[in-house]
């Protein structure tokens, strides 16, 4: 156990307080980041069994906002990119699902901020690169200036 920095019976409380506390909030907030995490590897992977994996991932941010682990903030914004990566990746599978039936299966996970686009068939031709400026003629010699004697008085 550290020692603690101010002397008395009540420092070495608090100091045991703070310590049980710590153990607490960690386990918690390792627990919600492993929930997150396996629901960010469920859409990536399967998004039609997905819900279920990010329904628990919301639940476990909401417990720890709660319990005030993480700050309310701070676990609706990652609520909001959970779910926003959920939804891309449900549009993106509901719109191959009613291109082609097959393509479906065949698609990649959508990457972090792609768009719902469809690929292009034809690529235009690479377009050269502008021409480089030309180099700047060297200046002309300038005079350099002597330093000045020192005043003596």
């Amino acid at each position: 156990m550290p020692k603690p920095s101010r002397k008395g019976i009540s420092a070495r409380k608090r100091l045991r307080q703070s310590l049980k506390r710590r153990q607490r909030n960690r386990s918690i907030k390792s627990k919600t980041r492993t929930l997150v995490g396996k629901a960010i590897a469920y859409i990536a992977a399967d998004v039609a069994n997905a819900e279920s994996y990010v329904r628990q991932a919301i639940s476990g941010l909401d417990r720890a906002a709660q319990k005030g682990v993480l700050h309310p903030n701070a676990a609706a914004r990652s609520k909001s990119r959970l779910l926003k990566r959920f939804n891309l990746a449900t549009a993106n599978a509901v719109a191959a699902a009613a291109t082609s039936p097959a393509a479906a299966s065949e698609q990649p996970a959508p990457r972090r901020g792609a768009t719902a686009s469809a690929p292009k068939a034809e690529e235009s031709p690479a377009k050269k690169a502008p021409p480089r400026r030309p180099k700047a003629e060297p200046k002309a010699e300038t005079k350099t200036r002597t330093p000045r004697a020192k005043k003596t008085s």
